[in-house]
């Protein structure tokens, strides 16, 4: 089967990671894992764990296995771009900026997007 293209994930207000920029065929029950940092463009990125996404019949499955988080809740998104770095807009760099928006294949714009997921 097709392991689905996956692109940045983001996870709370300042989290992001980067997945599979491209499509891959993979057998079934194929899995990605992707390295999840905090971005901290004063300090430097610190790792905090990882997310595994693999197969399932109903879709992708999205696991977290992170570490070092505030409690609470925090946001879960994919990215258009597989880059976190920072990028300059209107005259001043942001970190994460370079993930782009949220992916958005079917061009919903401000519907339902499938970059947007739920909070963990």
């Amino acid at each position: 089967m097709k392991l689905k293209s996956l692109l940045a994930i983001a996870i709370g207000s300042t989290l992001a990671a980067t997945a599979m920029a491209h499509e891959a065929h993979a057998p079934q029950g194929a899995t990605v894992v992707v390295k999840i940092e905090q971005l901290d463009p004063v300090n430097g990125n610190r790792d905090v764990g990882t997310v595994t996404i693999s197969e399932s019949p109903y879709g992708l499955v999205f696991t977290p296995d992170l570490h070092g988080l505030a409690a609470g809740v925090h946001g879960f998104h994919i990215h258009q771009n597989p880059s976190c770095d920072p990028k300059e807009k209107d005259g001043k760099l942001t970190a994460g900026l370079a993930a782009g928006g949220h992916w958005d294949p079917k061009e919903a714009k401000n519907t339902v997007i499938l970059g947007r997921m739920t909070p963990i």
